[in-house]
């Protein structure tokens, strides 16, 4: 019977383990942007609906956030593109609250948003940052939102 040889042909560990963390850290840079649209024929909302519609929704969610806490808060950054009359066409979370929940919540939220039309706009789409935040404690959720002029 014929002896069978083998031959190391591997890198040494040292060129392994660069190789790999190249591969790591170029995958950590890929990153997809999620945007929310207003789905046809929906009710557009105000800055007053959107924040009642979000504490209803946190009335629900706030004994999940708080968890054994007394209290709950978050915060998020959103992106959003509104046309000439003011409708948001588009939104995208750019800082999370940290609850994805929340995020979709607050991404499909206001993305029905509609701002006063803009006289003098002369962009198809105007982008727009806010913040929004939540607050929750034992019988409490409040919502806020922050537009800048």
């Amino acid at each position: 019977m014929r002896a069978i040889d083998s031959i190391r042909t591997a890198m040494p560990w040292r060129w392994c383990s660069a190789a790999l963390l190249a591969i790591a850290a170029g995958a950590g840079c890929r990153q997809t942007a999620v945007y929310y649209t207003p789905t046809p024929g929906e009710q557009r909302l105000s800055q007053d609906e959107v924040r009642e519609q979000s504490d209803d929704y946190l009335k629900i969610e706030c004994p999940r956030l708080m968890g054994t806490e007394k209290s709950a808060t978050g915060e998020a950054r959103v992106r959003v593109y509104y046309d000439k009359t003011g409708a948001v066409q588009k939104a995208q979370i750019l800082r999370s609250t940290g609850d994805k929940q929340v995020d979709t919540v607050w991404g499909a939220l206001v993305a029905r948003l509609k701002f006063d039309a803009q006289p003098g706009q002369t962009d198809d789409l105007k982008p727009a940052i806010l913040t929004l935040g939540y607050s929750c404690a034992p019988n409490v959720a409040i919502t806020t939102l922050l537009i800048p002029e």
